[in-house]
């Protein structure tokens, strides 16, 4: 039998490491950004952008939870990367729209030599989001997308809408390209199920959060997405896509991370993709 001082003692030590889980997880880890690097093989790169270094941000989600103090810090975190190509894909606020000049006032503080190109998601009013990122200097891709030259080899960045709340059309947005690599931008990964589909090499994109609650031994109780866990986080191939999912630097919902660290991904351009 457990003596009244014995389980007093087991509850309070239960309390103590309950309030610490919740002050990691509501102060420590929202803020806890990682630097990821990652490496990507693509057929037939062209020699001049061999080494060519993406820099992505992703659901930054500027709320009251998520200030731009917070986001200045991304931003200059990106900028010391140096990058070649900075990508923003998508959920700049969340849901007010409200937020939108200030956090697209600190993104064009953004520097890369090629440029900052972005898409929308599912949190994103279209129509202001592209005033607000076009007058900061940011390209958004809405089903279209843009050659980058170096001297006279190119490849292409393609962005598409988001496929939840926009109009889609991943024919639109590769319309007119040749067979040199296409980098494609989408918010949401569910989309691979209509890019591995189509003649893309690399496919960017967030929106999961990594499930931004991860429980050791079991992962997230819950995903956005129809195919629950499978793109949570991370690098996977479809038939002769590859894709990455970022866990992005806001939070949504509830303002807490768990085993879910916000992050900024640094991508280096190879040649000869092999998918498994």
């Amino acid at each position: 039998m457990i003596s009244r001082r014995t389980f007093i003692k087991g509850a309070s030590g239960c309390a103590v490491g309950m309030v610490s889980v919740g002050s990691y997880s509501r102060f420590l880890e929202p803020r806890w950004v990682e630097i990821s690097n990652v490496t990507i093989k693509i057929n037939d790169l062209p020699k001049r952008f061999e080494g060519l270094k993406i820099v992505q941000l992703s659901d930054i989600h500027h709320c009251k939870y998520v200030s731009k103090d917070f986001i200045r810090k991304c931003v200059r975190k990106a900028n010391a990367l140096f990058p070649d190509v900075i990508v923003l894909t998508g959920d700049y606020v969340f849901s007010d729209q409200g937020y939108l000049p200030p956090v697209a006032k600190e993104l064009s503080e953004l520097r890369a030599k090629d440029g900052v190109f972005a898409v929308v998601g599912n949190h994103d009013d279209k129509d202001r989001t592209y005033d607000e990122l076009h007058k900061n200097g940011i390209r958004l891709l809405i089903n279209e997308h843009i050659v980058l030259y170096r001297a006279k080899e190119y490849i292409f960045i393609a962005g598409i809408d988001d496929i939840w709340k926009g109009d889609t059309d991943i024919k639109r947005a590769l319309k007119g390209m040749d067979e040199n690599p296409k980098i494609l931008l989408s918010h949401n990964p569910d989309a691979i199920e209509i890019i591995q589909h189509e003649d893309v090499d690399f496919v960017i994109s967030g929106h999961t959060h990594g499930g931004q609650v991860s429980f050791p031994f079991y992962g997230p109780p819950i995903v956005y997405s129809k195919f629950g866990t499978r793109y949570t986080a991370g690098l996977f191939c479809e038939k002769n896509t590859i894709m990455y999912v970022n866990r992005g630097i806001g939070v949504s919902n509830l303002p807490v991370r768990f085993f879910a660290r916000p992050e900024i991904t640094q991508f280096t351009i190879k040649n000869n993709l092999q998918c498994a």
